[in-house]
């Protein structure tokens, strides 16, 4: 046998050999075999430590008695004990390859492939090899020892092993007799040892092999929504997958199942599916409202008549009051508000679209159907008819009519009909007479006004709005009121020397 090696064999084994590979191995003979103190006399020969463990090593992978492996393996780490430069992870991998060959040498296997045909033919291609044969238990070892990617190889073979448990079952008995129950309690047993393998990976293998009772009964014991619910839309059970979406709460998820089932089925069928869900139909009328195709709000709207969904049918028709410039669709928009806020039984909103509806066509004949109801009160707000007439057509309250009229006429410049305004008794007090003067550049006019503000909470609000931070923070420092003087001294950075003195009486309360 020593005479047919070549190469770093030859050099290690050969008959008289006085390579370094072949001193270092015959030190650690004399070690290991005679407690030979000899053994440091061949140690002291090797000229290149390095160049011997290299050639152990490399003699070791080509022999194929496991003892003669490891008494090379031995040696080369003899001398890896006297150098620090030597790297070990060749070593280890060396050790896991023979280990691997060694393993399907044996005759349960019977592959006899040597060293340099695994490189040729890969871990992979190895590991392809025992699944053909059906070494599953062995692979496994075999991916674990080599530390192959899981999904490369652990997950490859157990799936591989899924799939042909299955065919082999399927193909064995008529499928209608096949006790899935059982196929699926072995599956799972096997997969429960090893956790990062999906079940729904085994669930579409039984698809695959056209055992839909075997994929529910696996999907069902599945953990991952996402891949539950797309195992379930591969088996065509629509219901099931919305259910199990909505249950998750993922919005994302359930946008999955909606497009899934407008690409796949027939509007009518979708449509009906999706109502039995709230939160599909919901996500289902924002996708329409999305579509920029021609007639998606007709769309839009025929789903919210269908479930009867009368809130979002009155936002939808006050959008299209804000998008439609036709004044009559307008008010038609309008008026199909007011409907939907009866149908929903919302008083309060019925009786405030009610007044829109009557004001509108004063709006129309104005002009002025772009603007709001307080836009148009804050235009007229020097003429007092006018004014009483919008406050009579649109229901206005005495407090929204005194703080348009107030802001209308320091827009207008109407100082003198402001004062006269605010000799009578103000329901909304006299800050807001300061704020709109402020609002519009008048800001002698608003120090009209400051001196018919009282209150503690309306002079600091006066004070503030005619930026008198100072004046404000010492009315809130009297009171001892922290808080009010936080919200100050946040207000008054804009000026150093204010924001310094409000400081400073915050740090003395």
């Amino acid at each position: 046998m020593i005479a047919s090696l070549e190469g770093d064999e030859r050099a290690v084994l050969g008959v008289a050999s006085a390579s370094d590979g072949a001193l270092l191995y015959e030190s650690a003979q004399w070690l290991g075999v005679n407690k030979s103190h000899q053994s440091y006399e061949y140690a002291m020969q090797i000229r290149d430590l390095t160049l011997a463990v290299e050639q152990c090593i490399s003699s070791a992978s080509l022999m194929w008695a496991p003892e003669l492996q490891k008494e090379l393996l031995k040696a080369s780490h003899f001398g890896m004990a006297f150098s620090n430069g030597l790297e070990c992870n060749r070593f280890a991998r060396m050790i896991r390859k023979l280990r691997v060959l060694n393993e399907v040498h044996r005759r349960r296997i019977g592959i006899p492939i040597t060293y340099p045909q695994l490189q040729e033919l890969g871990e992979s291609g190895l590991v392809n090899r025992l699944i053909d044969i059906g070494a599953y238990g062995l692979a496994i070892e075999i991916c674990i020892w080599l530390e192959m990617d899981q999904q490369e190889g652990i997950d490859r073979v157990l799936l591989e092993w899924v799939r042909r448990t299955i065919s082999k079952a399927a193909e064995s008995v008529n499928p209608a007799e096949l006790d899935m129950q059982e196929l699926d309690e072995k599956i799972t047993r096997k997969l429960l040892g090893y956790p990062h393998v999906s079940l729904a990976d085994a669930a579409k293998r039984a698809v695959d092999a056209k055992l839909p009772k075997l994929a529910r009964l696996l999907i069902k014991r599945e953990k991952d929504d996402s891949k539950q619910v797309q195992v379930l839309l591969d088996l065509g059970d629509v219901q099931e997958a919305l259910t199990r979406a909505a249950a998750a709460q993922r919005p994302q998820l359930m946008h999955q199942v909606v497009r899934h089932l407008m690409k796949g089925q027939k509007r009518a069928e979708y449509e009906l599916a999706i109502r039995k869900i709230p939160l599909a139909q919901c996500l289902y009328q924002d996708l329409v409202r999305d579509e920029n195709e021609r007639g998606s709000g007709k769309m839009m709207l025929a789903l919210l008549e269908q479930a009867s969904d009368f809130e979002r049918q009155a936002m939808f028709h006050l959008d299209a009051v804000a998008n439609e410039i036709n004044p009559s669709e307008r008010l038609y928009c309008l008026r199909r508000a007011k409907e939907a806020a009866r149908n929903m039984g919302d008083k309060g909103v019925e009786e405030l679209l009610n007044d829109m509806a009557a004001f509108a066509p004063g709006q129309s004949e104005r002009g002025q159907e772009h603007m709001t109801v307080r836009e148009t009160l804050i235009e007229y707000a020097a003429d007092p008819q006018k004014v009483a007439q919008f406050k009579h057509q649109a229901k206005l309250t005495e407090k929204q009519v005194w703080l348009w009229t107030i802001e209308g006429l320091a827009k207008l410049g109407k100082t003198e009909q402001l004062l006269d305004l605010a000799q009578k008794k103000s329901p909304v007090g006299y800050v807001p007479f300061v704020k709109a003067c402020i609002k519009y550049n008048q800001r002698e006019e608003s120090k009209k006004y400051l001196a018919k503000v009282h209150g503690y909470q309306e002079l600091i609000a006066a004070n503030m709005a005619l930026g008198n931070f100072v004046a404000a923070a010492k009315i809130a420092f009297d009171r001892r009121d922290r808080d009010t003087l936080q919200q100050i001294f946040m207000k008054s950075h804009s000026d150093k020397d204010v924001y310094s003195k409000v400081g400073q009486l915050i740090k003395s309360l």
